[in-house]
């Protein structure tokens, strides 16, 4: 056992804070340069939520099948796209909000739901955006407690906050034939006002860099065509999704002219992921526009992984990595690393007025 003088002037400062049960003046200092990583979205970028939250998400092979070698609650054979970001941002893989047991947020948060959408009631049960923003206001409490009110504000304003949603709530509308132009436009109008009251909600707690995906082509997914036989991409959802890029495009330029400090990526995902699934071979696939796991035209039936009576009811092909297309309506691992890449640092005319790269790197 060691003397009591060879103690050092650090160990007793330690032993005085553990015995005054870590007052402010004794926690842990905040890491230099620290940048977490918050996710807000739907099945893309879902990391295992609804698999805490309802049990609804894929957690059951073939599901994880690539990397994981086993389901983790992701749409996909293997990583999605916040963790190809995470590996190039040097973060652990961030960890669903749900998680049991999960309470260290310094890192970052995901808080993506498989089926959520902007709007409440775009898919009951899940973690619906603003359901997300109010999570993330437990978490800002959280880190509030273990660091102190200075570094949690320190933190948030080194972080880079993720948000890719409102592709389901477009295929909700879409398949809505009462809809008619006007409910679309005014649609169109709730679900931007939803996302700018995220967006400066996260701002009120020091968030100043965010990264955005668009809205995917959802004319063009499996699931879509399947529905309806096409074998090219549908028009309709396809001029929806494009006006509401459109728009979101407008509105960034918006808050960035009236929010101090704001800095944002818009990763145009939905020409990036389109150029895939219909030139497949020119990025380096076999097959662009059939999903690899599914039953039906393209496989585009969400029966990926799911038994009918004794037998499988689904297709699985050989190679993921030959594919686009995972399921019926989301990518492969392989196309996840292309998208994330192009998010990451891809050139200006993919992803602008920033790369995500460039956000994490940025001083705030």
């Amino acid at each position: 056992m060691p003397r009591m003088d060879s103690f050092s002037p650090l160990f007793l400062a330690l032993s005085f804070c553990a015995v005054l049960l870590l007052p402010p003046s004794c926690r842990a200092a905040l890491p230099e340069n620290r940048a977490a990583f918050f996710i807000f979205g739907d099945s893309l970028l879902d990391a295992g939520n609804n698999v805490y939250l309802n049990g609804s998400g894929p957690d059951f092979f073939p599901y994880g099948e690539t990397f994981f070698r086993r389901p983790t609650g992701r749409s996909c054979d293997g990583r999605i796209v916040p963790d190809f970001i995470s590996e190039y941002a040097k973060l652990p893989y961030i960890k669903p909000y749900l998680e049991p047991g999960f309470t260290d947020y310094t890192n970052g948060v995901n808080f993506a739901s498989a089926g959520a959408g902007v709007l409440p009631e775009t898919h009951a049960g899940t973690l619906y955006l603003k359901l997300q923003l109010n999570y993330f206001e437990e978490v800002v409490k959280g880190l509030k407690k273990q660091l102190g009110d200075a570094d949690t504000r320190k933190l948030l304003s080194k972080s880079v906050y993720l948000f890719s949603i409102g592709g389901n709530d477009y295929n909700a509308v879409q398949n809505n034939p009462k809809a008619t132009a006007s409910f679309r436009k005014m649609y169109m109008t709730m679900i931007l006002g939803n996302i700018t009251a995220g967006i400066k909600q996260v701002y009120a707690h020091g968030g100043r860099k965010f990264a955005f995906q668009n809205v995917g082509p959802i004319g063009c997914m499996p699931a879509t065509r399947a529905s309806s036989g096409s074998e090219g991409c549908l028009h309709d959802p396809t001029v929806l999704v494009k006006m509401h890029n459109i728009a979101l495009s407008r509105l960034l330029k918006r808050i960035e002219q009236g929010q101090p400090g704001f800095k944002y990526a818009l990763f145009d995902y939905y020409t990036s992921l389109t150029m895939r699934t219909l030139h497949s071979s020119k990025f380096g696939f076999k097959v662009g526009m059939t999903a690899c796991c599914g039953s039906g035209p393209f496989n585009g039936q969400f029966t990926c992984g799911k038994k009918n009576g004794t037998t499988n009811g689904y297709t699985l092909c050989s190679n993921p990595s030959e594919y686009v297309w995972f399921d019926a309506a989301h990518p492969t691992e392989t196309a996840n690393r292309q998208l994330a890449s192009l998010l990451w640092d891809g050139p200006s005319r993919t992803v602008g007025p920033y790369n995500t790269k460039m956000l994490f790197e940025m001083s705030q």
